[in-house]
């Protein structure tokens, strides 16, 4: 039996297999190539703001007060990048699903990033889901990231 441990954070997804919970062997990265940059940086356009008028419709000339409102959030570019990044993840590991290089599913990654996998990942995919892990591992040693696999993994 083949196990697919997939190991991410907010700049890359490191792919292994392992048959046996003593072995990791390397099977490619994927690069986030907008990792660590800032909304402004992603965009074109003036960083997020935009002026409200009065109710007359103006826009903030006159004798009217303006307002300057602030745009992000959950709408951020930044919080748009990740997510893409998260579904190139999901595409790469649902394309090895479809050729048969793995049995079963193991994902490690920091909350956030975790959940943006799991909603990107397809339904067949999600079901060879053997373990998913809630921690930053992306930058440690490949025993480091084992330890953190429960050994009933392997087996069926």
């Amino acid at each position: 039996m083949n196990v697919r441990i997939v190991v991410a954070d907010e700049r890359k997804a490191l792919f292994f297999d392992s048959s046996r919970p003593s072995d990791m062997t390397p099977r490619g990265t994927v690069e986030n190539p907008a990792a660590g940059l800032k909304d402004t940086d992603l965009e074109t356009d003036r960083p997020g703001s935009r002026f409200g008028g009065g109710p007359s419709g103006n826009n903030g000339s006159g004798s009217h007060q303006s307002h300057h409102h602030g745009v992000d959030g959950e709408r951020s570019t930044v919080r748009h990048e990740l997510t893409m990044f998260a579904k190139q993840v999901g595409q790469h590991i649902d394309a090895d699903r479809a050729s048969h290089k793995f049995d079963r599913l193991v994902l490690v990654a920091p909350p956030k990033m975790l959940g943006l996998l799991r909603q990107s990942l397809p339904t067949q995919s999600q079901s060879l889901l053997a373990a998913e892990i809630p921690k930053d591992l992306a930058q440690h040693a490949p025993a480091a990231i084992m330890n953190a696999i429960p050994k009933d993994t392997f087996w069926i």
